[in-house]
């Protein structure tokens, strides 16, 4: 799991970043929404067959 879910000090929102690269996946979003991109973002890297969207 190399996603991490931070709270912003002084504010009520949380970024999502990734701990190897530091790369910002969301700056400021809700606790759930946050949630829900990690779960997103595991889905991608641990599920071979994942589709997105099904066209």
């Amino acid at each position: 799991m190399p996603y991490t879910l931070r709270k912003i000090r002084g504010k009520s929102c949380y970024r999502v970043t990734n701990r190897k690269t530091r790369r910002v996946f969301a700056k400021c979003t809700t606790l759930s929404k946050a949630k829900k991109q990690l779960n997103l973002l595991r889905a991608i890297e641990n599920n071979k067959d994942f589709v997105l969207r099904k066209k």
